[in-house]
């Protein structure tokens, strides 16, 4: 079940990525991160900072950034 949850976790950001017609490899260019560590932050692996939701939310102009990383656990 946790796996599921948090193949999904992120659901919402690659749908937001497909739509703005951005890849992996370009946002995490566009964060000055390596695309490896983005991909561990979408996998649920490690966590996003303030920094990089604010700068993912100006980029794929995130109307509610709460709804894309901050989702209900319960």
């Amino acid at each position: 079940m946790r796996k599921e949850r948090d193949e999904m976790k992120f659901c919402k950001l690659r749908a937001k990525m497909i739509e703005k017609g951005m890849n992996q490899g370009e946002l995490a260019m566009a964060l000055k991160i390596a695309p490896q560590t983005l991909n561990a932050k979408m996998n649920g692996r490690t966590q996003f900072n303030l920094e990089e939701i604010i700068k993912i939310t100006n980029i794929l102009e995130i109307k509610n950034p709460i709804d894309v990383f901050f989702k209900d656990i319960s």
